[in-house]
């Protein structure tokens, strides 16, 4: 639902999140019960801060002390490790969150284990891409990048073997030992960015071994905590390989138009404007993320919200609900593009030393807007997940990958950075209709509100 695929991970994330931590019925629990569940969604929240603020606070410091060329190398490798992440999220996370405290609630070490397994067997080859492609874009744009995409090779499994193991814990209903994780992922990442800036070794590929070993470490904790079993039956290893087929392929099906409609810029603006642009799109992009974020974790909580509407009220009752999250989503954008607007010198000079400067006035107005249009996806989403109908989702996002192409790419190549953002608006604008018109369409909506 956001800007980029960080983002829409963590959405895929808190909906799922939300299915396994909210009590299906609030009405009969007791105040012990209500004060669990508080204290839970309260730990869930704040892993998810410490997880995105540890990469906002990544972003900005590259940003700030890497010249936009070698920030704009650093992008680029990025967005890339954004389309394997929301993959192995669509293959192993989401499943896993459905499978785990259901079907394999039972054997979850075992269950886990063989996740675990399936991890290395896609993260494998997906290195291997990644090194392949080093050799391939370093002669297409310079050798920063490609010795970002060697070093993204190296930290991209260990990355995403953090973001299943962190989700494990909440199978097991206990996010605390993920937020955690989230204190010791933090520290070890800032101080190994402080001590390669302080040595004058910062640059894109050691900025990704920082992430690798801040990854590596946090994830060698969570297993010692979570204890998986890696020795397993076959005919088990193909039982559940054929339920996170079955549960994922949609998910996997959006996961390409997903990446496609934001991230296809970090690719397209190197050819024609150079790295510069690229690490300037980063910059302006990562102003978005607070909201974004906020956004996507109430959406999370929506989802079961917007289920029981419909359930208890029909379309009229998810129809009001709809209507009351827009209004709280778009509101709360408009107060953040306010904020944004009216400190804007002081946001730029506090976050990248007042570089970047150039693009403090209408491309930082077109940035604030990005999250009030994202609310319209975020919401519009929410419901049809809710009515169990994924694959509008995905054809809402196939919609909005069209436009990006057909649309967004020429603007980016004749306006650079500012016409790469205008892009992401109407990728919005698309991608909120088509879900819009596909709710109308099946009469889910009720048409007297």
């Amino acid at each position: 639902m956001a800007s980029n695929p960080v983002v829409r991970s963590a959405d895929s994330f808190a909906v799922s999140v939300a299915g396994a931590l909210a009590p299906p019925v609030v009405a009969g629990l007791s105040w012990r019960q209500i004060r669990s569940w508080t204290t839970k969604g309260s730990l869930a929240i704040a892993d998810q801060g410490l997880f995105a603020g540890s990469n906002f606070l990544l972003n900005v410091l590259l940003a700030r002390w890497l010249s936009p060329a070698d920030y704009g190398a650093f992008a680029l490798a990025y967005s890339v490790f954004w389309l394997f992440g929301v993959f192995h999220t669509a293959i192993l996370t989401e499943p896993m969150l459905v499978f785990g405290p259901g079907k394999y609630r039972e054997r979850f070490p075992e269950y886990l284990g063989i996740l675990l397994r399936g991890h290395f067997a896609l993260m494998l080859p997906g290195a291997a891409l990644l090194a392949a492609a080093a050799f391939l874009l370093g002669w297409l744009y310079s050798p920063a990048v490609e010795r970002a995409f060697l070093a993204l090779a190296i930290a991209g499994p260990f990355i995403l073997l953090l973001w299943l193991l962190r989700r494990a814990f909440y199978v097991r209903l206990a996010p605390g030992w993920s937020a955690v994780g989230g204190v010791v992922y933090l520290g070890i990442l800032l101080a190994s960015i402080l001590a390669l800036h302080s040595g004058g070794r910062l640059s894109p590929a050691t900025g990704f071994l920082a992430m690798a070993a801040a990854s590596l470490i946090t994830s060698l904790v969570l297993f010692a905590l979570l204890r998986p079993k890696l020795a397993t039956e076959s005919s088990t290893m193909r039982a559940v390989a054929a339920d996170h087929w079955r549960y994922g392929r949609w998910s996997l099906a959006t996961a390409g138009p997903a990446w496609f409609s934001s991230n296809v810029y970090f690719l397209v603006l190197p050819a024609w404007f150079g790295l510069e642009a690229a690490g300037a799109l980063k910059a302006l992009m990562n102003l978005t993320m607070p909201a974004l974020h906020t956004i996507s974790a109430l959406g999370g909580l929506l989802l079961p919200v917007l289920v029981r509407a419909h359930d208890r009220g029909g379309p009229r009752a998810m129809s009001r609900t709809m209507k009351l999250s827009l209004a709280l989503f778009f509101s709360g954008s408009a107060c953040y593009l306010a904020l944004l607007w009216g400190f804007r010198l002081q946001i730029f000079e506090f976050l990248y030393a007042g570089k970047y400067g150039e693009y403090i006035s209408w491309p930082l107005l077109l940035v604030g807007i990005v999250p009030m249009l994202a609310s319209f996806p975020a919401v519009l989403g929410g419901a049809l997940r809710a009515l169990e109908r994924p694959e509008f989702v995905f054809w809402g996002y196939l919609a909005s990958s069209g436009a990006a192409l057909a649309v967004g790419c020429p603007l980016a190549v004749l306006a650079g950075p500012e016409g790469a953002l205008l892009g992401m608006l109407i990728y919005y604008v698309v991608c909120g209709s088509v879900m819009l018109g596909l709710l109308r369409s099946g009469s889910y909506l009720d048409r007297s509100e």
